[in-house]
């Protein structure tokens, strides 16, 4: 930031040498644009009408031209325009930026999850209450079909298997 300002500081103070240099407005620079023109208009009147004059060939013109610009412009017209000052740190190389890959951690192996408790029901389980030869009626109503043995016989023992009476 120090050299910043003190190169702007050195460029705001040559700024006023090359104006005084360089004026369009001075003598210096209005009779250099005189012998220009002068030197112009007698090589037009050499050449015949339809030709254009070869300024470009003529020394005489050119120097005559280096001039002007210097008295006029405060540099050679056809100079390349003086370079700006560069730091004198070397520029600053800035690796491209790109997004991190996420990091995922390692699969941890877990034993299979065991089954869940049966759900408790709010009612009692039915319980058989009556059998006939065809069926058995439960505690909650529902009649159920048996298999096996006939069920009215004392010897027979009954039990509900989900949906089912069996007498064995």
């Amino acid at each position: 930031m120090h050299r910043c300002l003190l190169a702007l500081t050195l460029a705001l103070a040559a700024l006023p040498a090359a104006a005084l240099e360089g004026d369009p407005r001075s003598s210096a620079c209005r009779q250099a644009l005189v012998a220009l023109q002068a030197r112009e208009s007698e090589l037009a009147a050499s050449v015949p009408d339809q030709a254009r004059p070869r300024t470009a060939a003529d020394t005489r013109w050119r120097s005559l031209r280096a001039q002007a610009a210097r008295a006029c412009l405060g540099r050679e017209s056809d100079a390349e325009p003086a370079p700006l000052p560069r730091s004198a740190l070397p520029p600053i190389a800035v690796p491209p930026t790109s997004a991190p890959t996420p990091v995922t951690p390692p699969a941890i192996a877990r034993p299979p999850l065991a089954p869940p408790p049966p759900a408790v029901l709010s009612r009692p389980a039915p319980v058989l209450r009556s059998c006939d030869a065809l069926g058995c009626w439960t505690s909650d109503g529902a009649r159920l079909p048996h298999t096996g043995r006939d069920p009215l016989d004392p010897r027979v023992r009954c039990t509900l298997q989900g949906r089912v009476v069996v007498c064995l």
